[in-house]
Order: structure tokens, then C-alpha cells, then sequence
């Protein structure tokens, strides 16, 4: 039998939101799942001009959505780039090889991004740890395959979890 009310909601409000340095990102979390028995979490992304994500790589478990709020995200795939500009959305399912940049060199770029399951925004937590005070505030290629893997994210060249 499904959960019926009373089922309380949720307001984070934007000064409420945990904000999470991950290099030069700037990661606000306004779901971490705990209010959605882990289905879904919410985050927003800002990239500064000319800045890229993580490395080229797919996800085994999760879902994700991008919703870009500012400015152009270019996402890389194998079969090229796609830009999304203001108010478009960009749906990445399991398996699907991507990554993201921001598309600008003078402006800053934004998304808001949901996951599936609600725990990988742990994912952004680990990382904020590891390289807060590193200079550059990036890892090296064997640590950040190691936290990717702990949360079922590979590079492009693994087909299957190692």
C-alpha cells in the first residue's frame, strides 16, 4: 500500500542551500535525498568563463538532468558536442557517455541538476573534501577514477564495473 499523507514538504530556501567547492565549481545542494527516500536529489552547478566538469565518463545507476539556468553548457559525447543554452535541458540516462563545459570564455554558466538515485550528491560532497586546499583543485586521474567508481561513474574505455 502506497505511503498517504500526512506527508510534510520541503522549502530550502537559496540561503539555506549547503555550498560545496569542488575546484572551481561551485555546487549548491538543495536535495541530498534525505526528503525523497533517496529517488531523487537536487543541485545547482556554476561554472566560471571557460571552465570544464569532470573528466569524459558514464554512469552504471543514475539518471541525471541538466536544466541550464545561465549561459551555454556544451556537453561532449562521443558523437559530438551539444550546446545548451539558457532554458534548455539536457537528459543523461545510464550508460551514456558525456561530459560538460561551460561555453563561454566571459560569462559564467549555471544548471540545476537532479540525479537518480538522491545519494549521489555524496559524490559531490567526497569530492568537495579531496581537493579543498589542492592547488588547481583537481585530482589526479587514479584518485578521481577511484571516487567515480565508488558511485558507479566510469570512464568511456570501461565497459562493465571493474
Amino acid at each position: 500500500m502506497p505511503t498517504r499523507g500526512p506527508v510534510p514538504v520541503s522549502l530550502v530556501p537559496s540561503s539555506h542551500a549547503e555550498t560545496l567547492k569542488v575546484g572551481p565549481l561551485t555546487v549548491r545542494v538543495f536535495e541530498d535525498g534525505s526528503n525523497t527516500q533517496n529517488r531523487v536529489s537536487a543541485v545547482t552547478i556554476t561554472l566560471p568563463p571557460g571552465t570544464s566538469g569532470p573528466p569524459m565518463h558514464w554512469h552504471r545507476f543514475h539518471d541525471e538532468l541538466f536544466f541550464v539556468t545561465k549561459g551555454t553548457i556544451v556537453f561532449s559525447t562521443p558523437e559530438g558536442d551539444v550546446v545548451a543554452k539558457t532554458g534548455d535541458c539536457m537528459t543523461v540516462p545510464p550508460g551514456a557517455i558525456h561530459t560538460f563545459r561551460n561555453g563561454s570564455e566571459s560569462e559564467e554558466g549555471e544548471c540545476y541538476m537532479t540525479a537518480t538515485p538522491g545519494h549521489y550528491v555524496d559524490y559531490f560532497r567526497m569530492l568537495s573534501k579531496a581537493t579543498a586546499g589542492l592547488v588547481g583543485g583537481k585530482l589526479g586521474k587514479e584518485e578521481t577514477e577511484h571516487l567515480m567508481a565508488l558511485f558507479g561513474t566510469f570512464p568511456p574505455d570501461v565497459e562493465s564495473e571493474p
